[in-house]
């Protein structure tokens, strides 16, 4: 006994030591891989950017079939934006990645942002990410469990490289992996994965801007109910782009199953809906849509319907074989969301467009603490309690569903919904739910049922 009281803290210094390292490792890496993926995806953007309108009707179109093949014949792990592959690889395959999912991740991804379509850049950079641990893992013989470690730690390096972020990509990269849960081993040598990845991401050149929410809130009773109200909303927005993407998805699958389709003719059809919406609604919505956040963040209207076509660009986009990331465009839903809604709700502008990209981050990644934590880094800490009291009903609101459907379950958010716990979103049965009223009614039944007879003396 005095021998492990002795031993045990220089163990567990050991431990901590050796993680350091390998997630620093790591980290650098990966911070170098993302920020050369990032800056070649910015200059394609520019270089498109003053086309005229005509042009995207063949660029979009065009984009559509090189993602298409790209993905189909080269690796059909970089459809749709990426990050729930890389879930799945660490549930189901201890963390191994196929290496050439990263490089075709990342030049679909390109195709298609460049071309308007609307998606982020954090998929691939979490695809990258991974996959750059894997390699590592593999380089350092490392075991089934110490891969699965590694993964996640490259994971929270992406992350934290594209968003600029270190504390909330390091909570991320463990939060998305299961719906309800935090691997609290996880936290150290993710946390110097993240950190290094923005050190040297930064050291070569890459910046991240945002616009600044400008007042501060003072608290009171009627702020939380205002702020659980954009919640709330935040929450129902980021369930109907989950609806919408999983309706195109199972379309396009029964298509492809049924009727035998080509599938990269998929992201073409995607490419030629997105140029018509683009000669209805414009382009603002299309590609990363930064300069529509950062309207929204800077205090200025960008329209009460805005965040509904950001929906549907992205729904079609993603939804439709297309490639890219999901975590920016929830930004922009979500802040052109609570722009639209801080009117009617009494709040500054700036501040509920801010909010409101939180909340529909937390809602439709399942990650409200990071999303919490990736408000407080990006605006500041004093719009932390209004980040949490937003948060937690838009986690609620969106239910049983994500953005990544390979999140493993261990949480039930209600006991009126049920669901089976340790395994994934995607392979949960679906049972059908009575009406609430009818709930409560079988409820009332079944208790007079337990209830003892009354005494008849």
């Amino acid at each position: 006994m005095v021998l492990r009281r002795f031993w045990e803290p220089l163990l567990m210094g050991r431990q901590l030591l050796l993680w350091l390292v390998i997630g620093s490792l790591t980290g650098g890496l990966v911070g170098v891989v993302v920020t050369y993926f990032l800056k070649l995806l910015f200059w394609s953007i520019n270089a498109t950017s003053s086309w005229p309108l005509w042009a995207f009707g063949l660029a979009l179109p065009g984009g559509g079939l090189i993602t298409g093949l790209l993905i189909y014949y080269g690796a059909p792990d970089a459809a749709g934006h990426g990050t729930e592959a890389v879930i799945r690889a660490v549930h189901q395959h201890a963390g191994k990645i196929n290496w050439k999912v990263a490089p075709i991740k990342a030049i679909a991804t390109i195709t298609t942002i460049a071309a308007g379509g609307a998606a982020g850049k954090e998929g691939p950079s979490a695809q990258i990410g991974a996959a750059v641990a894997s390699a590592v893992a593999d380089l350092l013989r490392f075991s089934a469990q110490q891969r699965q470690k590694i993964v996640i730690c490259g994971i929270g390096a992406g992350f934290a490289a594209v968003f600029g972020t270190p504390v909330a990509g390091a909570v991320l990269g463990i939060e998305v992996l299961a719906m309800g849960d935090l691997w609290y081993e996880m936290l150290l040598p993710s946390f110097a994965a993240a950190v290094m990845a923005y050190e040297v991401a930064h050291g070569l050149g890459l910046t991240w801007t945002y616009a600044r929410a400008a007042e501060f809130l003072p608290f009171s009773l009627g702020l939380f109910g205002r702020l659980v109200v954009l919640g709330i909303a935040s929450g129902l927005a980021a369930y109907l782009l989950v609806l919408m993407m999983e309706g195109l998805h199972h379309g396009m699958d029964s298509l492809r199953e049924k009727r035998r389709w080509w599938p990269p003719i998929f992201p073409v059809l995607a490419g030629i809906l997105l140029f018509l919406l683009f000669v209805v609604v414009g382009r603002a919505p299309g590609g990363l849509s930064l300069g529509l956040l950062n309207q929204a963040l800077s205090g200025h209207t960008v329209g009460d319907f805005m965040w509904w076509w950001k929906i549907v660009f992205v729904a079609i986009t993603l939804g439709l074989g297309m490639s890219g990331g999901i975590i920016t465009p929830l930004f922009v839903i979500g802040a052109t969301l609570g722009s639209a809604l801080s009117g009617p709700l009494g709040l500054p502008l700036a501040d509920g467009a801010a909010i409101g990209m939180m909340a529909v981050t937390a809602a439709g990644a399942n990650a409200p603490i990071a999303a919490i934590f990736m408000g407080m880094e990006i605006f500041g800490s004093r719009l932390g309690p209004d980040f949490l009291i937003a948060a937690v009903p838009a986690f609620i609101m969106i239910g049983n569903h994500s953005v990544y459907p390979s999140q493993r379950v261990r949480l039930q958010k209600s006991p009126w919904v049920p669901i089976s716990i340790g395994v994934a979103l995607e392979d949960t049965p679906d049972h059908p739910l009575p009406p609430p009223w009818i709930r409560r009614r079988q409820k009332h039944t079944s208790a007079d049922s337990q209830r003892p007879p009354a005494s008849m003396s």
